[in-house]
């Protein structure tokens, strides 16, 4: 379809083409979105339909492969998601490129405030240079003894205390700005550590799941009824006495399993007794 557009058709005569094919533009603009942002990884997507594939192809290219925290606590990659769980991340990576957003926007102000008052407090040294600069000649001031004293401008101190109070806004807006710069790095920090923890904690649970499964398993695929006991016990010695290595196997995997829940442990194994 995408080709079709680009290759064998005039401008403008695309639309009527979906139409005579009685596809609708929006789907065709789907599909077409799809071709473009996930033709490189077009095996991994295989299983997926068009609007769980649309989902994925509008979300940012940096978040398509990476697993994702959702609101019940699971974590999974997209391609894993149902199409309801891929709408619940993309609302989550917006409102977070929101929120990344405005405290970028907060640090360009006050880096915007912070030039702001440098370029002032520049203006201030150069008209207290020129002040100093234009001073009038001295006054000669005749009396006993002739003195030259030299007079200040009307103005210089009021200027001096303007840049002082500049020099004290800039401080304490230099202070704000690392204070914010800090707390962003805090809060993707926190993210970050709980992101990890929650993925540890969900790995651990799939395995201790899956363990019960294949335990449940086991134990219906050998249930020995009365047959096979039978049989067992004619078995011959070599083969009871392999047996009953193989339950001492068994019994010593249950007692390390048993350590981890903090479960009831068989202290001794007593031998197994060869019956005849």
């Amino acid at each position: 379809m995408k080709w079709v557009k680009e290759h064998d058709l005039a401008h403008g005569q695309f639309i009527n083409w979906l139409q005579s094919l009685k596809i609708d533009r929006f789907q065709a603009a789907h599909f077409i979105k799809i071709v473009e942002e996930l033709q490189s990884n077009v095996g991994t997507y295989t299983h997926l339909g068009a609007k769980a594939l649309y989902l994925i192809a509008t979300m940012p290219p940096e978040e398509r492969n990476k697993p994702q925290q959702l609101s019940n606590g699971k974590t999974k990659k997209p391609e894993d998601m149902t199409v309801r769980e891929l709408r619940e991340t993309k609302r989550k990576l917006k409102q977070r490129e929101q929120e990344l957003s405005a405290k970028d926007a907060q640090i360009a102000d006050q880096q915007a405030e912070l030039e702001e008052n440098r370029k002032a407090q520049v203006e201030l040294t150069n008209q207290l240079r020129e002040a100093s600069n234009s001073q009038p000649a001295p006054k000669v001031i005749t009396k006993t003894v002739t003195k030259e004293v030299q007079v200040e401008p009307d103005d210089y101190e009021q200027l001096k205390q303007e840049k002082k109070q500049l020099e004290e806004k800039f401080s304490k807006a230099a202070g704000e700005l690392d204070r914010v710069t800090n707390r962003l790095k805090d809060y993707e920090d926190a993210e970050h550590q709980e992101h990890r923890a929650n993925h540890w904690k969900n790995q651990g649970r799939v395995s201790v799941y899956k363990l019960r499964s294949n335990i449940h398993n086991f134990l219906i695929t050998n249930e020995i009824g009365s047959e096979d006991r039978e049989a067992a016990l004619d078995s011959g010695k070599a083969a009871l006495e392999s047996l009953n290595k193989a339950l001492d196997d068994l019994q010593s995997w249950i007692d390390d399993k048993r350590s981890i829940t903090g479960g009831r442990r068989t202290v001794n194994t007593l031998e197994g007794e060869i019956i005849k």
